[in-house]
């Protein structure tokens, strides 16, 4: 569906409706303000999370990893995300501006910040009260970039780290003062607060702060007692949607925070939601498209109910969907509204001249076309179920999430929801048309792997035949081992019953008993000699042959170390030649160095006597008398010569 074909213009921002947004009634105090993204933002935070690609799928789909190193990569992954949710400066140094103090500063952190832009929208709607405002955040260069947008506004700044941007400051005096306070080592003796009076509101910035640890419990709860109603200041969380900050917030209400558990689904939420980073829900752009005006009335009186919904939920991701949500890549449009990019972009209605020639051949009209040219489908004559005529099921329920389509009218917001429907389900067609045409190739992998467990079947099944049957042949053996065991020890029985049988009826044959006996005895110590003879033997054997070895050994290195001797001394004659051809050579040397310093004298004495001699030249030559001749003669005498000289 074109719906630039059916409006000519982009929507008009919509009034804000109270029974639209499911507002919870919340008084608890805690309270959190969902903050868009900027494209900026939302392309980091996808690169960010590709960067760890690897390490994700590991943690995700295997046990076999270390786990220092990935635990340590994904903690890595949530730190800069919650880096660039909050602002890109934080995380990128190249876009960094040389100053945070001049002009234009304030209005350019707005711009590449959704959450700034957020937080410059609520200081601006603070401008005719007198309030006193905490504003927690990190330390270091959060602080800083928020300082910086507070300069650019009418607000009084005071910082309670122990920095500043301007060394030197002006007195503001402003109604609005701004305590910037970091959320971590707070030190109230070094830096007291410097108002006695409560803080009317409590800003945390990021997930860093934590309200029960006890120095934020402290600014909380400043300049108020037991008595005061409330007992705490309001804290408005400031939270990027479907961030880490979001996912943050969300599971540490539901589970314990930092646990195995806890980091694995915060981790598959900002895998898996990196698409949606920074979209509102449409039932709250228009508080921010009128710059958080419909917040007035809480802020004149925070006892009311939070005028927003609560956290929105999270649903617990599978490794499945983080799996899958990796394979896809991920495209981000500047606008949240894909009619609101069209008509920001000047896209002109009808079809583009690709989409004109497409439809020349197949030229259907759909039936909202055909409905619109007679004009039934927004006049509606037969008084149609609108359900029925739109086909899309409605709720009774008003205050559901469908509540726009039960209004039996068609808004600006159901079209928009048409269309989005539209988009998600081509979406789907795509990846469905992308799952038939990778289903041979699955097929293919199914009949490889099917052969393979075949194969494996079959050789297990061979297996365990042969182990039944060498468990049989096992069995087998025993038996029949235990049945000559039995036999032997019958024998040897019958023997021994067979000798005293013997020995009982003369003496004569007990003596042969005894002899019997020996006689046995000494064969097994014969036995038991032969084997000791022939143990003794191979010992010798070996011995001899070590013996052997380690004579040639000997040997071998008596002739090593004769040779070595040799080289020895005939190394030790030639360094000693040597050493005489060079000390003759040293003596040629300096017999040769003294010929030419006494060379170099008698050339420096010569040219001390030719330089004497010179200037003595030069002085003769100076004192000579200049000649004076008369230039006509001379001329004459010259040319008359000249004339001779031709004529001869």
């Amino acid at each position: 569906m074109d719906l630039l074909k059916i409006l000519d213009t982009k929507p008009v921002p919509e009034i804000v409706n109270k029974n639209f947004l499911s507002i919870s009634g919340n008084t608890s105090g805690d309270y959190w303000l969902p903050t868009p993204m900027t494209l900026y933002q939302k392309e980091l935070t996808d690169q960010i999370v590709s960067l760890h690609y690897s390490d994700i799928l590991r943690y995700f789909e295997t046990d076999d990893f270390e786990e220092d190193v990935v635990m340590k990569s994904l903690e890595t992954m949530c730190f800069n995300s919650q880096l660039v949710a909050t602002h890109p400066f934080l995380l990128i140094d190249h876009n960094m501006p040389k100053s945070l103090i001049t002009k234009e500063v304030s209005a350019h952190l707005a711009e590449t910040s959704g959450k700034f832009n957020v937080l410059k929208d609520l200081v601006n709607i603070l401008h005719e009260y007198e309030t006193d405002i905490a504003l927690i955040c990190r330390s270091g260069r959060t602080m800083n970039l928020i300082e910086a947008l507070l300069l650019g506004n009418k607000v009084n700044i005071k910082r309670y780290d122990g920095n500043s941007l301007k060394t030197k400051q002006k007195s503001r005096n402003f109604s609005r003062t701004f305590h910037l306070f970091p959320s971590t080592d707070l030190n109230f003796k070094k830096y007291p607060i410097l108002i006695k009076e409560q803080f009317n509101m409590v800003i945390a910035l990021d997930s860093s702060v934590d309200t029960n640890s006890s120095g934020i419990d402290y600014i909380i709860r400043h300049g108020r007692n037991s008595t005061s109603i409330p007992e705490k200041a309001p804290v408005i969380r400031l939270i990027s949607v479907n961030t880490f900050d979001h996912c943050n917030l969300y599971f540490s209400q539901i589970m314990k925070k930092g646990s195995r558990e806890f980091l694995t689904y915060v981790t598959a939420a900002v895998v898996v939601l990196r698409d949606r980073v920074g979209v509102l829900p449409p039932d709250l752009r228009p508080v921010y498209s009128h710059k958080l005006k419909y917040l007035i009335d809480w802020l004149e009186d925070s006892s009311l109910p939070w005028p927003l919904p609560d956290i929105y939920p999270i649903k617990k991701y599978t490794p499945m969907d983080v799996e899958r949500s990796l394979l896809l890549e991920v495209h981000y449009n500047q606008y949240d509204d894909s009619l609101e990019s069209a008509f920001t972009n000047n896209k002109k209605r009808g079809f583009s001249s690709v989409d004109r020639d497409s439809q020349k051949d197949f030229d259907i009209k759909t039936f909202y076309n055909k409905k619109r040219v007679q004009n039934d489908y927004s006049t509606n004559p037969l008084k149609q179920d609108m359900s029925q005529l739109t086909g899309i099921t409605t709720s009774n329920n008003v205050h559901g999430i469908d509540y726009h389509l039960s209004s039996g009218i068609l808004t600006y917001k159901l079209i928009q929801y048409i269309n989005e429907y539209y988009v998600d389900i081509t979406l789907l067609n795509a990846e469905l048309k992308d799952f038939e045409e990778t289903k041979p190739i699955q097929e293919k992998h199914k009949e490889y792997l099917d052969k393979d467990s075949n194969d494996v079947g079959a050789k297990l099944r061979e297996l365990n035949e042969k182990n039944s049957s060498d468990l049989e042949k096992a069995a087998k053996f025993e038996n029949e081992n235990k049945k000559l065991y039995e036999d032997i020890e019958r024998l040897e029985n019958s023997i021994e019953s067979s000798l005293e049988i013997i020995s009982s009826k003369s003496e004569t044959l007990r003596s042969m008993k005894d002899s019997f006996i020996k006689y046995h005895k000494l064969q097994e110590d014969l036995i038991d000699a032969k084997r000791m003879q022939d143990s003794k033997e191979a010992e010798n054997k070996y011995m001899h042959n070590e013996i052997s070895r380690a004579e040639v050994s000997i040997k071998e290195n008596e002739e090593e170390i004769t040779k070595i001797i040799s080289d020895s001394d005939v190394l030790r004659n030639n360094l000693k030649n040597n050493m005489e051809k060079f000390k003759e050579k040293k003596v040629a040397v300096d017999e040769r160095i003294a010929d030419l310093k006494v060379s170099l004298k008698k050339s420096e004495d010569l040219k001390e006597e030719l330089q004497a001699k010179l200037i003595r030249s030069v002085e003769k030559l100076n004192n000579l008398p200049t000649p004076r001749v008369r230039a006509t003669n001379s001329s004459s005498t010259s040319a008359g010569r000249k004339y001779k000289s031709r004529k001869k």
